[in-house]
């Protein structure tokens, strides 16, 4: 038994003729009395006699109405009540965030998220890509915001904005008075390195592996802001994301572009290849682009 034959059904009991019922329903008269015969056939009871000039329901046809209309209400129902879910934002979204990326934007979208779909259940993750990617492959997570490229066929990509990496030294720091800054000069003072297990820290050392630099590098750590604090004491100078200079209120930082190159990394909402985008999964994307901090980013 098929929704469209008990659709079909209903339409020819209440108009009392194949061919308005088919008129009504938008289909051809040959389609409907054929998909009508089957349902018979499946019942084992004819459910309409069909007379000269009208067609009227049999017993079997009476019994059957009553529950054929309900059924179909109830679908209705369920039609209706999805639709109010989705413009409601109910729901679950699983969100993943990569560790350079999330303190500077997860805090002000959670609580933008939670506020505008109240309704919706939010799951956060913050994992390094490659557990993210696994997670998206895996079907764990709905999106992961991450930096590309992310190079695996299952995986969707939207790239979201562009960000400069700017130079990071302590206050008072020889950099900071110069009226221009040489991606070169990075080779005469201790440089903070994160470590190439974060993707931020092998785009930097692929950017540093291009401009041939031969770095002091004096640590080397897994957290960006063991890194901060390293400059801040005046321990060496780094090259950090635009957005924690954005952050940073410390000022004990000075943060610089440099004049004659432009390092920098590619934000991106990544989602299964073969998953069907969610309502509440846009409109995370969404607000991840717009809360991300905006000065001197490109989309």
């Amino acid at each position: 038994m098929e929704i469209h034959q008990l659709t079909y059904f209903v339409a020819v009991a209440e108009t009392g003729s194949f061919t308005r019922a088919a008129e009504h329903c938008s289909v051809a008269q040959p389609s409907l009395s054929q998909q009508i015969m089957k349902l018979e056939q499946e019942l084992g009871e004819p459910l309409f006699d069909r007379l000269p000039r009208r067609t009227v329901l049999t017993e079997a046809g009476r019994m059957l109405l009553p529950r054929a209309r309900a059924i179909l209400a109830e679908l209705q129902d369920i039609k209706h009540e999805l639709n109010l879910d989705v413009e409601e934002g109910r729901g679950v979204l699983s969100v993943g965030f990569i560790p350079t990326v999330a303190p500077f934007v997860l805090p002000r979208v959670v609580r933008r998220f939670s506020r505008d779909f109240p309704l919706a259940t939010l799951s956060v993750h913050e994992d390094l890509t490659e557990v993210l990617v696994q997670d998206l492959a895996d079907g764990k997570l709905d999106v992961a915001i991450t930096s590309l490229p992310i190079h695996n066929k299952l995986i969707r990509t939207q790239e979201l904005l562009t960000e400069p990496l700017l130079v990071a030294s302590p206050r008072g720091h020889d950099l900071v008075n110069r009226a221009s800054l040489h991606v070169k000069e990075l080779n005469d003072f201790p440089f903070i390195a994160l470590s190439e297990v974060h993707c931020l820290g092998e785009q930097v050392q692929s950017f540093c592996y291009q401009e041939d630099l031969d770095l002091q590098i004096v640590c080397h750590t897994s957290q960006l802001s063991t890194v901060q604090n390293c400059i801040a004491m005046g321990l060496g100078v780094s090259l950090v994301p635009h957005a924690l200079a954005v952050s940073d209120t410390s000022e004990r930082i000075s943060y610089r572009a440099l004049s004659d190159s432009a390092p920098q990394r590619k934000i991106a909402a990544a989602t299964h290849a073969e998953r069907r985008q969610s309502f509440l999964t846009g409109k995370f994307i969404e607000m991840v682009s717009e809360e991300y901090p905006s000065a001197g980013q490109s989309q």
